[in-house]
């Protein structure tokens, strides 16, 4: 029996090393939430920094109640009622959200998550007259990674879009399903861009009547994979001019689109000429081409002459996997799709 007994002094200790691990985790839990508390408030001081630096060169930004929550897990910064006015210089937009919430993981303040509630109201100037849309989202998000230099990498993700016209020009596009966009800038003064928008719906006389009867009014697929090199010469004021002199370039990596009987991919590159306007050379991927250019010539995009020499390009054009490969240029203010001309473009502004 007595060897069963514990010195009564054995008591305490065993207690304390129960109660210690509770004690270590009370003091870390406190010692994080004077942490969170305290960088909660920098995020919020961060915010209204950066409406004071956008008010300095000519934004109006105004917005209802905003606070820092997501305690314990994140940083949400929530935002109701964000207005944003543009000064003239940069378009002299205005934007209006119900809400907006900006969240970061505690350890990472250079990737956030924007989410943006309810429906945007949007005024713009559109073929040279106001115009006053509202688009609403199933779902609208924002990707942003930054660092010491600026932001690195943006991306867009919007679900079942809806675009209303409230007043002015209506808007080309009417409903999308999906839209994925991002955006990386590298060390070499690239800009890589992936853009993949799903059952784009075109608003009802937007087209012309007889290119809305071939082709149809929705686009299946919309895909583009590229990089624009020297982005700074383009991003610091917007000047084509400027980017062109830099020698900028659009290389097309990947593009492809399904919209109706034009089911097509394409790789190339495209520069500006001396008067701005596009220029440069595709190889486009056609799989069906002669239901393409029954359409082309419904919609008078080609003559019947125009269709016939295409025809012939297309049955003496190399297979490659997927369909026939045509070149599709830019020259001298034109558009060509093999030996026919389809389209002209002017300067880019």
């Amino acid at each position: 029996m007595m060897g069963f007994l514990r010195p009564a002094g054995d008591t305490a200790p065993s207690r304390a090393r129960m109660i210690a691990p509770f004690a270590i985790l009370l003091v870390v839990l406190a010692i994080y939430t004077v942490y969170w508390m305290y960088a909660a408030g920098q995020v919020r001081g961060w915010t209204e920094r950066w409406i004071e630096s956008q008010e300095a060169v000519g934004y109006d930004i105004d917005h209802a109640r905003m606070r820092v929550g997501g305690y314990p897990l994140r940083f949400t910064l929530d935002v109701a009622a964000p207005e944003i006015a543009a000064p003239q210089g940069e378009g002299g937009w205005q934007a209006r959200f119900d809400r907006l919430s900006a969240s970061a993981m505690p350890w990472n303040f250079n990737h956030w998550i924007v989410t943006l509630g309810g429906p945007m109201t949007l005024a713009v100037e559109a073929d040279g007259a106001p115009a006053l849309y509202r688009a609403d989202a199933a779902d609208a998000r924002l990707s942003i990674n930054s660092s010491g230099e600026g932001t690195q990498r943006i991306g867009i993700e919007l679900e079942n879009l809806v675009i209303d016209t409230i007043d002015g020009p209506v808007s080309p596009v009417m409903a999308m399903q999906r839209l994925d966009l991002t955006g990386i800038l590298n060390d070499a003064d690239e800009l890589s861009t992936r853009f993949e928008a799903q059952n784009v719906r075109f608003s009802a006389g937007t087209l012309e009547p007889e290119l809305a009867a071939a082709f149809g009014p929705t686009a299946s697929l919309v895909r583009f994979d590229g990089a624009v090199t020297a982005w700074s010469a383009l991003a610091t004021e917007g000047d084509a001019r400027d980017w062109a002199r830099s020698g900028g370039e659009l290389r097309i990596g990947a593009a492809q689109l399904v919209w109706g009987p034009a089911s097509l991919g394409g790789t190339g590159e495209i520069q500006l000429d001396t008067m701005l306007r596009p220029a440069g050379r595709l190889s486009v991927v056609i799989s069906d081409p002669e239901s393409l250019v029954e359409a082309m010539v419904e919609a008078r995009l080609v003559q019947s002459g125009q269709g016939d020499a295409l025809r012939l390009a297309a049955m003496m054009a190399p297979r490659r996997d997927g369909g026939v490969a045509l070149p599709l240029r830019f020259q001298d203010g034109g558009i060509f799709l093999g030996p026919a001309r389809i389209g002209s473009v002017g300067a880019i502004d």
